[in-house]
């Protein structure tokens, strides 16, 4: 590539033609200049008129890159030898660092390796050899050459073992194998620490290890080795397939050296296939147990009712449940809950008969229970029926769990006593699925008319939610539908606020398009009220438009008219992720909707501002929203989080409208007090310490020293808080940079001087201050025979309270220059000032405590 030249120009000769011409830096390379030994000569000069000329290649910088870039392939031609030779090919780095006696040694080690493998035939390929750990297998590998390259004398031991020598020659020599010992480690270190992740896989690590390469190890393991290597991978994390793979090893491994596990271990094997995915594999391996754990009679019990569990996933629910059923019948005190599976497996198959058997053996579960069955019994049925498909009968299943203890003859298995016209106590055996057919599932099944009603399916769904089924809860919907019971907008507004606390991406968007819908319909009827019905606009969200299989069912339904609390859980939602577009989208949509915006809608719309530290924004939607809608106590909690921003001097935040701290308390005490008493109640057991320190520090960055005492006093008048030692710091803050930073100081300033040696002997005093006047009150305490330990905590609070108005006192007549009767009447303005007149401020400065000098 030919370098440009900024300072100059560059010139050619030809050798058969002695003239010199100027020409462009861009000139093609390859010319016709006539004869075929005509050569081009290229010179570089500083300036068209300099004489100092030289001569250049324009080819040199590609030549030298080609020549760099053939370099390296032929590095990589030499490595990729090496690698096809493997790490102990002659010419490999590993046996080129032994030294030549050990050298020798491995070489003839080797040579007799490939000459005993080559007898027993071809050798798979490395597709064939390596499984899905070929990372792991291949790091563990090097790790250990590099162990053993640190000795060569291992290094040759090693060759000697793949020779025919075996561990226990090793160990009469006096050394063992490094693989040994390092496993050695590994189990003592997960005997004092059996929590650690990392020794876990450690362990396992050099398990493998020792296992490839020492021919015995196997047999050498004592059971209690074995055992810890159980716990070691049964407890480790690690992903279910990974985890059922380990332990399938370890049982492997144990019966080829006739060392089975115990029969808990081959069941907590089994279950780890099939938690992990693999049923029917899970499955196989049941089966291949079935005939040595029946003979044993050793945990007979969970062996059977894991088989249970294993059919009942496998969709294959009639033999797990002629298991269930022959193992309760002859033994009444094992747990029937085991048929819970069944039950729901029953109901993944299709067909009115699946339901039947379903039904049949729920009552069967019922009886088995009796007064045993409790809600997380009727809830797992309920929601596995719900999940199915099976609407009627998981409806049934909570009006079960309704009435228990309530009203019994509306329960179930009362129903189906009445219909076959039974006396008596009912028994399992009694219970079958042609009675069943002959009374109609159907009657079975039906919902008394008492909760034919919203509030019944509402309770249902508010469980559901909570339990984190949401999909469960829309089932439900779909289920008032089709029971003629319309939803109205709370039951749809708990399941999009489900919905959008999953968090999945799926769960979000069908959260939204429900939500849109709802608001598009509200928009509707709010425009049909003023404009014929084709003027009315679609917003993009019509569920015509949608796509079908995105849509649940209950959603081509007419849904209900959105709420403001719609708009409020779309609001929070979009204020979360910071989408601004959508936050002004749901906006105008609320006045297109003709509904008025209530307090949660106007503070996360603060929020959102907040969030941006635009003070200007956030002030002025509060004054124009304010006129029509009134705050609640998150609203000022709001108001004094950005005020700490706009006080702050610190921060480039800042907005003159904003109001000073003492108009913001007052703007909080007018609307408290217009409160009624209730209210009053509410916003005092809401009202949070947070909060209270946030309002002192706003006072403190003001240096409002009159107007944080005020505001000392009203908030312990109004909502029973008073000054701690977290309150102490900041006013102790607040007074020593009075009086050490001066007032004209530039923002960028301000944090550098709060760590001098001047600040923090200011801050010193302020304490020393504050320690005296503390010594004072409790001497006047002692006076009236009284100690700081015999006062209740809200005499405590009145103590705590009077020293830090002492202090901030003083700070007020020594800084002004005022006398107490001064000081008093500065006090009574800024009291009227922040519409606390006629607030009780405590007594005066006392002379001795005057004369104090900060």
């Amino acid at each position: 590539m030919l370098r440009q030249a900024f300072h100059g120009a560059r010139w050619y000769v030809a050798h058969s033609r002695p003239s010199v011409r100027a020409f462009s830096a861009i000139t093609p390379r390859r010319l016709d200049y006539g004869g075929p030994n005509d050569r081009v000569t290229f010179y570089e000069q500083d300036a068209r008129g300099s004489k100092k000329r030289r001569k250049i290649d324009p080819e040199a910088e590609d030549n030298e890159e080609r020549k760099g870039v053939e370099d390296e392939l032929a590095k990589l031609r030499d490595e990729l030898k090496v690698l096809e030779e493997g790490p102990f090919s002659p010419n490999s780095p590993f046996i080129r660092s032994l030294p030549e006696a050990d050298r020798k040694v491995a070489l003839e080690a080797l040579e007799k390796y490939e000459r005993e493998q080559g007898e027993q035939g071809p050798q798979p390929s490395l597709d064939e050899v390596f499984d899905e750990e070929l990372d792991e297998m291949l790091k563990e590998e090097f790790e250990g050459l590099a162990l053993e390259q640190e000795n060569p004398q291992k290094a040759a031991k090693r060759g000697r073992q793949l020779s025919g020598k075996s561990t226990e020659t090793e160990l009469a020599e006096g050394e063992p194998h490094p693989y040994t010992k390092r496993f050695h480690d590994c189990v003592i270190n997960f005997k004092t620490n059996s929590e650690d992740e990392r020794t876990k896989h450690e362990l396992w690590r050099w398990y493998r290890r020792c296992k490839q390469v020492i021919p015995e190890f196997l047999e050498s393991m004592p059971p209690e080795t074995r055992q810890i290597m159980w716990q070691s991978q049964n407890t480790a994390d690690l992903t279910g397939t990974t985890r059922s793979t380990h332990l399938q090893t370890l049982i492997e491994d144990a019966k080829s050296v006739n060392q089975p596990f115990p029969t808990p271990q081959i069941l907590t094997y089994i279950t780890a296939l099939h938690d992990s995915g693999s049923t029917h594999k899970a499955l196989e391996q049941w089966e291949a147990y079935q005939a040595e754990l029946s003979q044993s009679k050793e945990d007979l019990e969970p062996y059977w009712m894991l088989g249970v569990r294993l059919f009942a996933a496998a969709n294959n629910p009639q033999r797990a449940q002629d298991i269930a059923l022959a193992f309760l019948t002859n033994d009444r005190s094992r747990q029937p809950r085991v048929l819970i599976p069944v039950i729901t497996a029953w109901g993944r198959l299709p067909g009115e008969e699946a339901e039947v058997k379903a039904w049949a053996l729920y009552l069967q579960l019922k009886t088995f229970l009796g007064s045993d069955m409790g809600m997380k019994d009727y809830d797992q049925i309920s929601i596995g029926l719900l999940t199915a498909g099976r609407l009627d009968t998981a409806v049934a299943v909570f009006k079960d769990m309704m009435v228990t203890g309530q009203d019994p003859a509306k329960d179930s298995t009362a129903l189906y006593k009445a219909a076959l016209g039974l006396a008596g106590n009912l028994h399992a055996s009694s219970i079958s699925e042609e009675a069943v057919n002959k009374v109609s599932l159907s009657a079975l099944t039906v919902l008394p008319r008492q909760f034919q009603n919203r509030f019944f399916y509402a309770s249902w769904m508010k469980k559901l939610i909570g339990m984190g089924e949401v999909d469960s809860a829309a089932l439900v919907i779909e289920l008032m539908y089709e029971r003629g019971v319309k939803p109205d907008s709370k039951h749809l507004n708990g399941v999009i606020a489900g919905w959008l606390r999953d968090g999945s991406a799926g769960a979000r968007d069908k959260a939204e398009r429900l939500g849109w819908s709802m608001i598009q319909r509200r928009i509707d009827a709010a425009w049909k009220r003023f404009q014929p019905t084709e003027a009315i606009p679609q917003l993009g969200f019509n569920q015509d438009t949608m796509d079908p299989a995105r849509i649940p069912k209950f959603m081509k339904r007419d849904v209900p008219q959105a709420s403001i609390e719609t708009f409020s859980i779309l609001l929070l939602h979009y204020t979360r992720r910071g989408d601004d577009g959508m936050i002004k989208y749901l906006v105008k949509s609320l006045g297109d909707a003709q509904i008025q915006p209530n307090s949660y809608f106007m503070n996360h719309l603060l929020y959102a501002e907040l969030r941006k530290q635009d003070i200007k924004s956030l002030w002025t939607k509060f004054q124009a929203m304010s006129q029509t809608v009134r705050p609640d106590l998150e609203t000022y909690a709001c108001l004094w989080d950005c005020a700490k921003i706009q006080y702050d001097h610190g921060r480039t935040a800042y907005d003159s409208a904003f109001p000073s701290a003492r108009q913001l308390f007052a703007n909080m005490t007018r609307w408290y007090a217009q409160l009624s008493p209730r209210s009053r109640k509410t916003a005092q057991s809401e009202f949070s310490k947070g909060l209270y320190d946030q309002i002192v520090r706003s006072f403190c960055l003001s240096k409002d020293v009159s107007g944080t005492l005020v505001a000392l006093h009203a908030m312990r008048a109004f909502f029973g808080f008073a000054p701690d030692d977290a309150t102490a710091r900041l006013i102790v803050l607040q007074v020593a940079r009075l009086a050490g930073v001066p007032a004209d100081t530039p923002k960028r300033r301000l944090r550098r001087l709060s760590s001098t040696p001047r600040n923090k002997e200011n801050i010193a005093q302020v304490n020393q201050l504050l320690e005296i006047l503390g010594d004072r009150k409790a001497a006047a305490l002692q006076v009236q025979g009284l100690s700081l330990d015999q006062l209740d905590p809200h005499e405590r609070q009145q103590y705590q309270l009077e020293i830090m108005v002492s202090l901030l006192r003083i700070v007020l007549s020594r800084s002004g220059g005022l006398d107490p009767a001064g000081v008093e009447e500065k006090l009574a303005n800024t009291a009227a000032e922040m519409q606390v007149g006629g607030l009780d401020l405590g007594p005066p400065t006392g002379a001795d405590d005057s004369q104090l000098l900060l």
